[in-house]
């Protein structure tokens, strides 16, 4: 099943409906989490808020019906990959 290519400018605690997102910063950084919802593991994918550059671009690994949030301005995060891909990675944590 393709995606919805769903594109924010914000985005709190959003539950993602594909495996991956592209996040595309402007002129600041932001850090981005993942939120794992799935009742054996809970918590941040990642570990600790992940960094992404000023005037950059890079695809990170969500998972669907996980959900993220990014933190600061001047960004767009799109939904990218596909709705099934990411359904027994959503269960890993």
């Amino acid at each position: 099943m393709s995606a919805q290519a769903n594109v924010y400018t914000s985005v709190s605690a959003q539950a993602w409906f594909t495996d991956k997102c592209k996040i595309a910063t402007g002129n600041t950084a932001v850090t981005f989490n993942v939120d794992l919802i799935y009742p054996t593991a809970t918590g941040n994918l990642y570990g600790n808020s992940v960094s992404v550059p000023a005037n950059y671009t890079q695809t990170v690994f969500v998972g669907v019906g996980n959900k993220l949030t990014v933190s600061g301005s001047n960004f767009t995060a799109q939904e990218i990959g596909t709705t099934s891909s990411g359904s027994y990675a959503v269960r890993q944590p």
